[in-house]
């Protein structure tokens, strides 16, 4: 479900385009399009190419068309379909078989569309099955026609592909229902939010849900009706029958809960109910009753917080017989922890704005301990630190964010491994269009990425109206500002004019990314390849400004714009994202007046992050160059996120919020500055006395309080920021 403000309680920042007038139709459906889509007038409408024929082998009627393609040759039939809108929603529909998952039937349409788009994959599980396929394209600007193709791409496998049923609708069409006697579709996965007192922290404890979600099921683990209730059955056979929920809360210490459940066991069966997590918890109740009754587990947490929480019911091996449980309940005492407080995230309208002088707050940040990116060891919390810093002059408390690389011999290690370990945090909430500022210090070594970027990820089921809307399911909305990088691809003009070799992975360079999440996985993106300048036009090196202990302001402007409601694809005021440095322009992006575009318009969590890319980049580890150095670091000032709240924003859950996130007591303690070096007359207090003090060495090292061996208005300002107690 998705969410988003009326119009009338927006305010909106300056917008970057406005919308020109066009059409674009919404859900319609009409008549079908294609001709002969059922192929049973053989190939009658259809152009081919390569070994292609009708086969008697359908789903609808009593032929389809089989392409078999060869080692040298694609097998291709194709219908040009006239008489369409310009700038017009369709949708492609189609059955399609295959008898191996890895030569799947591609289907797909070019030549008119605004994107040229394709299906072609197949699950393990699909093959000789006749499986629906359909996305939906745009009609290009003065484009009345397209091309629909079938193709079967030339492989040595033995390879049989058969299409039926074609289908071209304008507008959306309803999502399709499972075929009979096949389950039901399933939906998007069930996850854990910050529970209400008494609230229930195992998700479908009734078995209400038949799909079972989230409970994952071993062997012979079903649910089954029994005595007219659903209830979780484990037939114990030569292998130990299990079912499991992981919770995704984090329990807080010194505290206590009692878990219940409806258990019994066939005669000869002992069954076990437990709960273990981090920090070695665990507690066990054994089931020996073979009649229902209500059992009961006491749980307690010791001193500290405990993570991975996971309730196991279990039949073990060689018994003879099943073990039984329902209507499972563990009650919250709403202390417990998630890192994600809503199910639907909620539109956030006020400013946030972060120093770290009081730390890391859990309630704002999240700290990560995933991995992306290739051949590397992820993020970890243990890089994470609060430390004093000087930004122009004045101490601040800063985020420290660590990366080892390829010559680190420390202690931390993650995902298995010391080197190539990163740090990243993100915004607990999700925000949309807005003003995001990161005042910053990139990490200075080639190998290690800079990265600021909003991000929000859904991977749609098929019981999800999305999975039918594009080929590929992902919808991937992100914007970035990443260091160090070449210019190839989009930067090589800008490259000659400030007479920088393209092809160098430098700290003078950004990449300035844009996915507006309109359509499946991570393609047609904004690349951009940018020099960074300053107010006078010279380009600036981050690596040595970051060593010469020099702060720069990083914003992403992020404009959504607005439209009639309808999917966000009739816009009539275009959106824009537009990349600073230090209130300097240095990249933008307009969206696109119709249709599908790179402007994103979900809201998102904002990470803030040193990773390493480690994917291979022609002689490099990878596209930030190769890691060979011990330990470098990206320091933090100050975030501000400043929501524009604009008509396009459009807040709906991402698909897995809560997988791979630190607990609250991963957290890096604020350590208080070693002196006070504002405390000129040793009383531990920072006041008038001092400024006397320093005003008294005016013009001589004898006032200096900041450290540069001089006294002026810098130390009075250093000195004010320090008012009051050390």
């Amino acid at each position: 479900m998705a969410s988003r403000l009326p119009k009338s309680s927006r305010r909106s920042g300056q917008l970057c385009l406005m919308a020109t007038s066009f059409i674009v139709s919404g859900t319609v459906m009409g008549s079908d399009l294609a001709l002969n889509g059922s192929f049973e007038d053989g190939l009658s409408d259809w152009s081919t190419s390569g070994q292609v024929s009708i086969d008697s082998e359908s789903w609808l009627g009593g032929q389809s068309i089989l392409l078999q393609p060869t080692e040298s040759i694609t097998a291709e039939a194709w219908q040009r379909i006239d008489g369409l809108q310009p700038q017009t929603r369709y949708t492609l529909a189609a059955r399609v078989r295959t008898n191996n998952h890895l030569t799947p039937p591609i289907l797909g349409i070019r030549n008119g569309p605004q994107i040229d788009k394709a299906t072609g994959w197949v699950a393990v599980g699909d093959e000789d099955q006749w499986i629906e396929q359909r996305f939906e394209i745009f009609t290009d600007q003065g484009q009345t026609s397209i091309d629909v193709y079938l193709q079967a791409w030339k492989t040595t496998l033995d390879a049989q592909i058969r299409f039926d049923d074609v289908r071209v609708y304008e507008g959306r069409i309803d999502p399709p229902q499972p075929d009979p006697g096949k389950p039901k579709f399933a939906g998007a996965p069930a996850f854990s939010t910050v529970p209400d007192p008494g609230e229930n922290i195992i998700l479908n404890g009734d078995l209400s849900d038949e799909s079972g979600d989230p409970w994952t099921f071993g062997i012979e683990a079903s649910i089954e009706t029994i005595d007219g209730q659903p209830a979780i059955q484990l037939i114990s056979t030569a292998d130990t029958s299990r079912a499991n929920q992981v919770t995704g809360l984090a329990l807080p210490p010194n505290s206590s809960w009692t878990i219940t459940a409806e258990a019994r066991v066939d005669p000869g069966v002992i069954s076990n109910l437990y709960v273990t997590g981090s920090n070695e918890f665990f507690a066990n109740k054994a089931i020996s009753s073979t009649s229902w009754e209500t059992i009961t587990l006491p749980v307690s947490t010791g001193d500290e917080w405990v993570g991975n929480i996971k309730l196991t019911l279990e039949n073990w091996k060689n018994q003879p017989g099943s073990a039984w449980f329902r209507n499972i309940t563990w009650s919250a005492t709403g202390e417990e922890w998630s890192p994600t407080t809503d199910q639907t995230p909620a539109p956030q309208l006020e400013t946030l704005e972060t120093n770290f002088n009081n730390g890391l707050d859990p309630d704002d940040w999240l700290i990560s301990t995933k991995t992306w990116g290739g051949d590397n060891g992820g993020v970890s919390p243990l890089n994470v630190d609060i430390v004093d810093d000087l930004d122009n002059g004045l101490p601040i408390k800063a985020l420290r964010l660590q990366a080892n690389g390829d010559l680190y011999d420390g202690d931390i290690q993650h995902y298995g491994r010391s080197t190539r370990v990163g740090s990243a945090i993100a915004t607990r909430q999700y925000f949309a269009s807005g003003r995001y500022t990161v005042r910053a210090k990139v990490a200075p070594e080639l190998g290690a990425v800079t990265a600021f970027w909003p991000f929000h990820y859904i991977d749609y089921q098929k019981g999800e109206a999305g999975y039918w809307h594009e080929p590929n399911p992902r919808r991937n909305t992100e914007i970035d500002w990443e260091f160090p990088t070449d210019l190839q691809g989009t930067g090589e003009e800008q490259a000659a004019q400030y007479g920088i070799d393209p092809t160098e992975i430098a700290f003078t360079n950004a990449r300035t990314n844009s996915w507006g999440g309109q359509f499946g996985g991570e393609g047609g993106e904004h690349k951009g390849r940018r020099v960074l300048i300053d107010s006078e036009g010279e380009v600036v090196d981050l690596a040595q400004d970051s060593l010469d202990g020099i702060y720069h302001d990083y914003t992403i402007e992020w404009h959504s714009g607005s439209d009639l409601g309808d999917e966000g694809d009739t816009r009539d005021e275009i959106g824009c994202v537009r990349w600073y440095f230090n209130d300097i322009l240095i990249d933008e992006l307009d969206d696109v007046a119709f249709g599908q575009g790179n402007v994103p318009y979900r809201a998102a969590r904002f990470w803030i992050g040193v990773w390493f890319a480690a994917a291979g980049y022609g002689d490099e580890v990878g596209w930030g160059g190769s890691p060979d150095f011990d330990e470098t670091a990206l320091y933090i000032a100050s975030v501000k996120i400043e929501p524009f709240n604009e008509p396009r924003d459009t807040w709906v859950r991402e698909t897995v919020p809560n997988i791979e996130w630190a607990m609250p007591d991963q957290y890096p303690d604020v350590i208080p500055g070693e002196s006070c070096s504002a405390d000129l007359d040793g009383n531990g207090l920072v006041n008038v006395v001092d400024l006397l003090m320093v005003l008294e060495g005016w013009g001589t090292p004898a006032g200096d309080v900041n450290g540069d061996a001089q006294t002026n208005a810098n130390d009075i300002l250093f000195l004010i920021d320090l008012w009051g107690e050390c």
